[in-house]
This record gives structure tokens, sequence and C-alpha cells, in this order.
């Protein structure tokens, strides 16, 4: 059977332009031809004076990872924007992947620079990149493009990511220090629809490099690993070692579930005070406002009462309206709720024409 699915998952130590593309050689892509692509920079960014990377097997709390070993030494920190498009055009132009590739290098940096844009009110022209403007950015989105060019992954039916870690705490950059997420993370994850969470220590785990490839890269973003038969799982490591996690970014090759994959949530509560009218009611006023199902179960509550358990199922994202209707429409003074994943059956509408008494309807 062949793969159509790759998972990417950040959810355990959030995700760096160098973990995504360690994990992408462990996952099998041919590591002579993404370190000559790589090292051809040289060539295009005359700041580069010195360039060397190769790739490592590390063990970070125990588990094996794939981590890149790079050695940079550029002049500048400040870089102008225009100049680093311009070479890398030039450096796309004439390294060898496919336009899939190419296009995934330019939407990666192009994520970088409009995240920058947004958040400091300058034009294209105007703007100068302090850390996202260094070498090692380039590094990590062409020989990630490449890798993943070479693996034949730009041809998968669907790409996905869970959640994305970014810590807590305090962050020290640029333009100084502020908490945790740095403002082109949020922005990127606005921008892109995708979900993050805080933790899981009082550090850094995720990178605008990062980001901005993962947010080149994947059409969903999802609160659960979806259903999935895996076949290959890559592992790249980050420099950091944490004392609570290993600092890891795992992505997973498979094939997917034949039935579709949807996390919602279930909101439910006992109610032994309502007549069955007024319940019929508010189910009715539920349904309306665009919950995915409700029901009523028959039960027996405290001190041998008649009750019912009400059940909502609606998408994670509406919990709290529906559970606020719910207490409106019921007077219950509480709810309890179910983040669950749901499996569906693959349907579609199909319109047919069917004759009755000689006339088409």
């Amino acid at each position: 059977m062949v793969n159509d699915i790759l998972v990417i998952d950040p959810s355990i130590a959030g995700i760096s332009g160098d973990m995504l593309l360690s994990s992408t050689i462990d996952l099998g892509a041919d590591e002579e031809l993404v370190i000559d692509n790589i090292e051809s920079i040289k060539d295009y960014f005359k700041n580069c004076n010195r360039l060397e990377i190769s790739f490592i097997d590390v063990i970070k709390n125990g588990f094996r990872a794939k981590k890149a070993d790079i050695v940079i030494q550029e002049d500048n920190t400040t870089h102008n924007v225009n100049e680093l498009n311009n070479n890398l055009e030039n450096c796309v132009k004439n390294i060898s992947i496919s336009k899939d590739a190419k296009s995934f290098i330019k939407r990666s940096f192009e994520n970088l620079i409009s995240a920058e844009k947004r958040l400091h009110g300058v034009t294209k022209e105007e703007m100068h990149l302090h850390e996202a403007g260094s070498i090692d950015t380039f590094v990590d989105i062409i020989g990630t493009g490449t890798a993943l060019d070479n693996l034949g992954l730009f041809k998968l039916k669907q790409i996905i990511t869970t959640p994305v870690s970014i810590g807590g705490g305090d962050i020290t950059f640029s333009h100084g220090k502020m908490q945790n997420p740095a403002p082109a993370i949020l922005e990127i994850a606005r921008r892109n629809n995708i979900i993050i969470k805080g933790g899981p220590g009082m550090y850094e785990t995720a990178t605008p490099t990062g980001m901005s490839m993962l947010a080149a890269l994947v059409e969903d973003s999802q609160e659960f690993f979806p259903g999935i038969k895996p076949d290959i799982i890559g592992i790249g490591a980050g420099s950091s070692d944490f004392k609570e996690i290993p600092n890891i970014l795992r992505i997973t090759l498979g094939q997917k579930s034949k039935l579709v994959t949807d996390e919602v949530a279930i909101i439910e509560t006992n109610i032994d005070d309502r007549t069955g009218e007024e319940l019929g009611y508010a189910m009715q006023k539920i349904i309306d406002y665009g919950a995915l199902d409700v029901s009523l179960i028959p039960t027996i509550g405290k001190k041998g009462r008649p009750s019912n358990v009400l059940k909502v199922i609606t998408n994670l994202s509406k919990t709290e309206f529906f559970s606020n209707i719910v207490m409106r429409e019921t007077g219950t003074l509480g709810v309890r709720v179910y983040p669950i994943s749901r499996f569906i059956q693959m349907r579609e509408n199909v319109k047919i024409n069917v004759r009755i008494n000689n006339d088409d309807e």
C-alpha cells in the first residue's frame, strides 16, 4: 500500500529548522544530496565564509535521534531583506530540486518576511533581519526542501501537524526581552491557523524558522494524532538538552485510515428538574445553534430520582459557546466536557434523475 500521509509532531518539544531538517534525514533522505545543496549556499551568500554540515546520531533523554552538526562563519549580524531574497533566488535556481521544492523554500522565507513586516510595520524595502536572516536559516530551509523533495513528500495527499509546544518563561532576542511566545511565532501561527500550546517548560521550544517551514508545508493543524498506519518514523534532535523531556521532533510517514478522523467535544449534564417538553425545546434550540448532534438518555440520579443525561456533540472550537447554551437553556449549574476523536465514513452526495409516470424528477 502506498504511503499517503505525513504527520509532523511538534507537541513534544516544539520545532526548529534544524530539528525538521534532521528528522527528514532520519526518515531516509539522501544525506549526500542534501549536504551538497546546503554547501552551495557559500556560492550565493557572499557573507558566508565557512559552512560545514554533517548529521550524527545522538541520545536525548534516552531516545535516539538524528542531529545536524553545523559549523558557520559569516559576516554581518543585520541583513537587508531584498539582498537576502536575491541571494536565495539565485541559489534555488541553480540547485537540483523540483518546482515543488523551490516553491516550498520561497514560501518558507516569505512566511518569515511577512511576519516581520506585520510586527514592525515596515515595507519589505525597509526591512533588515537579525537572527532570521542568518546563514543557518537558509541551511535549514534549503536542506529541508531538498530532503522533502528527495523523499517525494511534496506529492503526498495530506501533511498535517499536531499542536506546537512553544515553551514558557522569558525570551531574549535582538529586539529585547519579552514573554514567550516570540511575536513572530504568534504571527505565523495566526496567519496559518496552526494550533500552539504553552509548555512543557520555562524555555523557548519553537523558532521562527521552524514555524515558517511548518506553515509552508502543512495543510491542517489538528489537536490529536490522526488515524494512520505508520510505516517510517524520522526523529530529529534540537541542540538544547531539557530535564523534563527529550528535545526531539517526530515525523511519521504512513497510510491514512480509510475512515476520516475528526476531533470533537462531548458536552453533557445531568438534569432531573425539567419536563420532557422543556428538554425537547432545549434540544431543538441547541440543534438550531449548529451543534453536530444532541441526545437525551434516561437514567437514575441521586436518591433514586428519575433523571436524564443531555449530551451535545460539537466542534472543539465551539465548546465554550455550546456549554453556555446548554446552561442557559436548561438551567443546569455546570457541564462536563470531553474532547474525543471519532471516525467518519467517507460519503458523497450524488444527484440521480428518476422517472415516475414517465416524468423526470
